[in-house]
């Protein structure tokens, strides 16, 4: 490739080890050796959407369901990437509330950063297996305040991220119940979106979503190293951090993944995600799961296969 080719994308926080596969694909030169330069973006995903849409951002890392809503309103967004399989919501409490199961929070006070996003339909998902309604708890918007808002006991639990706050209580030595989303709201979790527009070139949707399943499979290979090349977007990132990106690693596979490959996102996953949507009442369309995401693009059979000398 005598130029490359920039490529612009979004990734929706601060700088943070939860993106070390493209980092990683960055100071690797995985996306280099495919003839691209990838110019990255931090941001929170509601402010990289507007520029996704006007095509000042060619892929932004954030929420599968943030698709279905903005689709359904006529935003013309697809996902094409899976890096998490399932969603990384968590309800985390301290253990002296013995809140184990989804059926304790009955009567409960439930901190939640506000009434949008996957931590709420995360939150109506585990409500609806309880058979509680969201007028058996109280539900408190607290910001993205959820770990203090533990540690001063201003609620009993929060909506927080199984590869965030817990991990971080508990490295100050507070014991915590843990109850993952995931089982609960079978959407599929954070990954690449990119716009239909983008997607028509698709030499360039291919290379791009090719490389990055490549380096999803080096970081599941080489954690310590992905951790390293994420130290350079990373300001001052301490050790502890290391066991976010650990944790975060687990919800790259899926018996789905371990059939077609990483990145891969399951049809299925999708289905239950729009029918939640519809159900809660968060979303009106009658779109089939199909106008959401694509798997087109991606190679079959990318595993974390340590390769033998």
């Amino acid at each position: 490739f005598a130029q490359a080719q920039k490529v612009r994308v979004g990734l929706g926080y601060l700088p943070d080890v939860q993106f070390a596969p493209f980092y990683l694909g960055a100071v690797e030169g995985i996306y280099g050796k495919r003839g691209l330069e990838v110019e990255f973006q931090h941001g929170f995903s509601s402010e990289l959407y507007p520029l996704l849409a006007q095509g000042r951002l060619d892929f932004v890392v954030a929420d599968a369901e943030d698709v279905i809503a903005l689709r359904a309103q006529g935003t013309p967004l697809k996902y094409a990437l899976a890096l998490y399989q399932s969603v990384p919501n968590a309800l985390f409490s301290r253990a002296e509330k013995n809140i184990r199961s989804v059926r304790d929070l009955k009567g409960k006070t439930i901190g939640i950063p506000g009434l949008f996003g996957t931590s709420y339909t995360s939150l109506q998902a585990m409500l609806r297996a309880a058979g509680l309604r969201e007028s058996d708890v109280k539900i408190e918007q607290i910001g993205f305040t959820q770990a203090e808002a533990i540690v001063t006991g201003r609620v009993d639990v929060a909506v927080g991220f199984i590869n965030n706050e817990p991990i971080v209580l508990e490295a100050r030595g507070i014991k915590l119940n843990v109850i993952p989303s995931g089982p609960y709201n079978l959407s599929p979790g954070v990954g690449v979106i990119s716009t239909d527009r983008v997607l028509e070139n698709s030499d360039l949707a291919r290379r791009f979503l090719q490389a990055t399943q490549e380096a999803m499979a080096l970081t599941l290979l080489e954690p310590r190293k992905a951790f390293e090349a994420s130290r350079k977007y990373v300001q001052s990132m301490g050790e502890e951090r290391f066991k976010v990106l650990q944790v975060s690693l687990r919800l790259y596979q899926s018996a789905y993944t371990r059939q077609n490959g990483l990145g891969f996102s399951n049809p299925q996953g999708w289905q239950s995600g729009l029918n939640l949507l519809r159900q809660t009442g968060r979303v009106k369309t009658e779109l089939p799961t199909s106008a959401f995401y694509t798997n087109e693009f991606l190679q079959r059979g990318v595993q974390a296969i340590p390769r033998t000398p």
